[in-house]
């Protein structure tokens, strides 16, 4: 180890003269702490202050102007009187900062009067419009463009005022105080900058002149207690050092520092005598040559070391390698070396470190590298059985997705000549009896097909295959559909249903799910109107929260029914949960529903919940969170129209409708088509997807219902043959929609993804077959007309 040396005088002094003087830093400083924030506060004063001032007097001019234009000219601009008129513009265009006025009527011709003095345009023009009336009757329109060169020219000016008056003020202040700064402050400075300097070069018998009482006296008496106390320390330091190499030649291992100069030579500034036990040489024969120390590494490691060594020294990061030396038995020993590497003055690089003797460990290493061995191969085979465990599980789950769908075509087929007939049957029944019993039948599978559809539901958002679309839709759209399928059971218990939409809302076109958002709501009304006897059942919509660009919606059910009580309410969303799960219960349910109401609200990046009290109704909301879509807003429906049966407005706007039926099933055609005819469409059956291309080729239909499982071409197919036949003949695409006892996403997407607009699901409930044919038809007659 070294002894601390004094900083080196000629170095020193070499680079106090090469820094920049304190004074011209100073006056520096100042200046531009006094001028530049004076002249930016008042830069920003004129700059910011000023241009609102100079355009709002600039617009309540050109305010004036429109003023008076706008009550000189209604008179003139009802009788044509262009001569009259155009002096009173006249009047106005000679302000000089007038660029142009332009009169129309109300045709929106060519102008009545123009005037324009394009040379004035000098800058940022200033455009206001008005609207001209005589009485309450908008008569024309007027404009005027000034041009704001003249007010933009006075504000510089203003500008220019201000920075020469404030400079030359600063100025003066400022050579006052530097010249006061100079004599108090910089030569009692400079003297004590050389007292320093004495006690940096080690001259510990310096003395300082005497000087003033002021800081810097006793600044400088302060400096002296320093010389003081730097001559006790030094000397302190020095016996410090001498104790540490004492230390170093105690520790296990061997303490060094080795350098490696600008030359690429090793060698060592320091090393401990405990290197004798290590590599048989001397502490003083290494420090004359380190390449000796090099040659007692063994032959394979010495590359590996140089390397590390040189990669230490490039990137200044720590050493650490591990290497193998021989005993003088000729036995190996492995060493563990590490140090930290230290640039130095002239480019040299200086590693402090020690070598530790880690032969013990080397062995431990190795046993426990066989223990890893052979865990690694008990994981492998570990690992083989879990992917066969994993293959099975795939196995199982297609096997389950598989029985699902097919267990749904298979119900959901008959269920749709149940469901469909006994709808019919009531139609055309007369007797209450019958009636009454029909009733029965439809109630019981409507309800096996709600159950049906839970259970389906369910199983998907558990297998985690549940899948939101991400398309157009608007909330009265949504909430029309749902009042239209949902108005039969309304007039059933003479029941008000209401709609309340945010007046925001009404028109904004939204991106989302709006089947799964209509599915909430359903189950939220069905269960309003299954437990409200009299009174009300009001859907409502508004803006939770703008999230630019997104919404956060809230929509909420609300009913005057029997209420829930508030332990029930705990556990109404909850899986398999009910209300009401007692044995004598009055009403039916799954406990499905409302858990998948929150289910599905999750998905959508919200929540649900209830408010409620017993005999008071109840309030079901849910939250969701939409994006903005960028088309263009669309026509609030008529109030009039809500709440309706889809059935009586498909018969009062679009009786008389052909449209195609595509299916194979003679009971299914039966249902459809007395349906259909029961709204006042006209229907055309096609057995198969051939005979469906080729009358759909042959007449312009409304609309096509499309069965995809059919015989000789499928209703995928026909569909894209349809759509290829619609764009080589030039023609509209015609609204085709899919039905099928498949209710799965994938079979919708299948259906989608070949052309079809929109997807009925079997079995068809009546109002809402009724509710989808008046959407699409209604779209329809919006792009091409009767």
């Amino acid at each position: 180890m070294q002894h601390p040396a004094p900083l080196n005088q000629e170095a020193f002094l070499s680079e106090t003269k090469a820094s920049s003087s304190l004074f011209v830093a100073i006056a520096l400083g100042a200046s531009i702490g006094l001028l530049v924030p004076a002249l930016i506060v008042g830069g920003l004063l004129i700059g910011l202050r000023e241009p609102q001032v100079a355009e709002a007097a600039m617009q309540q001019e050109m305010e004036a102007k429109l003023d008076v234009l706008g009550s000189s000219l209604p008179e003139l601009l009802w009788n044509l009187d262009t001569v009259a008129a155009r002096e009173v513009v006249a009047a106005v265009m000679k302000s000089p900062d007038v660029v142009r006025v332009v009169v129309h009527d109300a045709s929106q011709g060519a102008p009545f009067i123009e005037m324009e003095f394009p040379d004035r345009k000098k800058g940022r023009s200033l455009k206001g419009e008005r609207e001209i009336f005589r009485g309450q009757a908008r008569i024309g329109q007027l404009s005027v463009e000034v041009d704001d060169q003249l007010s933009t020219a006075a504000l510089s000016r203003q500008r220019w005022l201000y920075a020469a008056t404030v400079g030359g003020q600063l100025l003066a202040s400022l050579a006052l105080i530097l010249a006061l700064l100079n004599s108090r402050l910089m030569r009692p400075l400079r003297r004590l900058g050389g007292f320093a300097n004495d006690l940096a070069t080690g001259r510990f018998d310096a003395q300082l002149p005497p000087s003033s009482t002021d800081e810097i006296g006793q600044l400088g008496g302060h400096l002296d207690h320093m010389r003081k106390a730097l001559q006790q320390q030094f000397d302190a330091q020095r016996a410090l050092i001498e104790r540490l190499r004492g230390m170093a030649e105690t520790v296990p291992g061997v303490v060094y520092q080795l350098r490696l100069g600008r030359d690429g030579k090793y060698s060592f500034a320091y090393v401990s005598e405990a290197v004798k036990d290590y590599f048989q040489l001397s502490a003083s024969r290494l420090g004359k040559d380190a390449e000796r120390w090099f040659e007692q590494i063994a032959p394979a490691d010495r590359a590996a070391v140089r390397e590390s060594l040189q990669a230490s020294a490039r990137q200044l990061s720590p050493w650490q390698q591990e290497f193998r030396t021989y005993r003088a038995d000729g036995s190996e020993r492995w060493l563990y070396g590490n140090a930290i590497a230290q640039l130095e003055d002239g480019g040299s690089v200086l590693w402090h470190g020690f070598l530790t003797d880690i032969s013990s460990q080397r062995r431990d290493a190795l046993e426990l590298l066989r223990y890893r061995n052979h865990l690694e191969e008990l994981v492998e085979a570990r690992t083989a059985e879990l992917a066969e465990a994993t293959k099975a599980a795939q196995a199982a789950s297609l096997a389950k997705s598989a029985f699902l769908a097919n267990m749904s075509h298979e119900i959901r087929t008959p269920m749709n000549a149940i469901i469909g007939l006994t709808y019919l049957a009531q139609s055309d029944s007369t007797d209450p009896t019958q009636q009454q019993r029909l009733q029965k039948v439809a109630d019981a599978a409507e309800h096996l097909l709600s159950v049906i559809n839970k259970v389906l539901d369910f199983s998907k958002i558990e297998a985690g295959k549940m899948q939101l679309t991400h398309a157009e839709f608007t909330i009265p759209q949504v909430l029309d559909g749902i009042t239209s399928m949902l108005a039969q059971q309304a007039n059933k218990k003479q029941l008000q249903m209401q709609v309340d939409i945010a007046p925001e809302l009404a028109t904004q076109v939204l991106l989302g799910d709006a089947q799964r958002i209509t599915e909430v709501l359903l189950n939220f009304g069905g269960n309003a109107f299954k437990f409200t006897e009299n009174g009300f059942v009001r859907f409502s919509a508004r803006i939770e929260r703008d999230l630019g660009t997104a919404l956060q919606l809230r929509f909420e059910v609300q009913d005057s029914g029997i209420g829930i009580n508030e332990e029930a309410q705990g556990r109404l969303f909850q899986d398999f949960e009910q209300a009401d799960s007692s044995t004598t219960r009055r009403y039916g349910g799954t406990g499905l529903g409302l858990a998948i109401c929150r289910r599905l609200a999750e998905l959508m990046h919200g929540e649900v919940g209830v408010q409620s009290a017993l005999g008071e109704g109840s309030c079901f909301w849910f939250t969701l969170r939409v994006d903005k879509s960028s088309a263009p807003a669309v026509p609030e429906l008529p109030q009039a129209k809500r709440g309706q049966a889809a059935r009586e407005l498909l018969q009062q706007q679009f009786s008389g409708t052909r449209i195609l039926l595509a299916e194979d099933n003679a009971v299914n055609q039966e249902v459809a088509v007395a349906l259909l005819g029961s709204a006042g469409l006209q229907v055309d059956v096609a057995h198969d997807g051939q005979q469906a291309l080729r009358m759909a080729s042959e007449q312009d239909y409304g609309l096509v219902l499309m069965d995809v499982q059919m015989p000789l071409m499928d209703g995928l197919d026909a569909t894209r043959a349809i759509r290829a036949m619609e764009r080589q003949q030039g023609r509209p695409s015609t609204p085709i929609l899919a039905m099928t006892a498949n209710a799965f996403a994938e079979e919708r997407q299948r259906c989608l993804d070949a052309g079809m607009n929109d997807h009925v699901a079997k079995p068809v409930v009546a109002e809402q077959l009724f509710a989808t044919l008046h959407q699409w038809l209604s779209q329809r007659s919006k792009t091409r007309p009767a």
